[in-house]
């Protein structure tokens, strides 16, 4: 498994996550959807792993995600930054998984670009 991050959206996350500490997750975030087949993928900045986490690689380095997820993502994954939408898109050739995909912080909560 392969996710491959444009330049455009490694510039937002890296303006999302300034000097915070960690480690790309692509989590897959099940609280409040009901059930473990019903969640949304978000990049989480993580500095500690689970016995599930493994990693897959990137034009970035190695990523973080819950060996059980891989199941929900194809082969080939593409994270890019809309301009017009200012948000993350994951998606791959064949489909778009997370047309809003967030970056949190190790509990969840999410990120937003300082203010000047």
């Amino acid at each position: 498994m392969n996710v491959q991050i444009t330049e455009r959206a490694q510039a937002r996350i890296d303006a999302l996550k300034g000097d915070r500490d960690g480690q790309m997750h692509l989590f897959y975030e099940t609280e409040g959807c009901g059930c473990g087949n019903s969640g949304i993928f978000e990049i989480r900045y993580v500095t500690e792993t689970t016995p599930e986490d493994v990693e897959i690689d990137s034009n970035i380095g190695p990523v973080l995600i819950k060996n059980w997820t891989k199941v929900f993502l194809d082969e080939d994954m593409i994270i890019d930054y809309r301009e017009d939408k200012r948000s993350l898109v994951l998606k791959s050739n064949g489909q778009v998984f997370n047309s809003n995909l967030l970056v949190t912080d190790g509990t969840g909560c999410q990120l937003n670009v300082p203010s000047r």
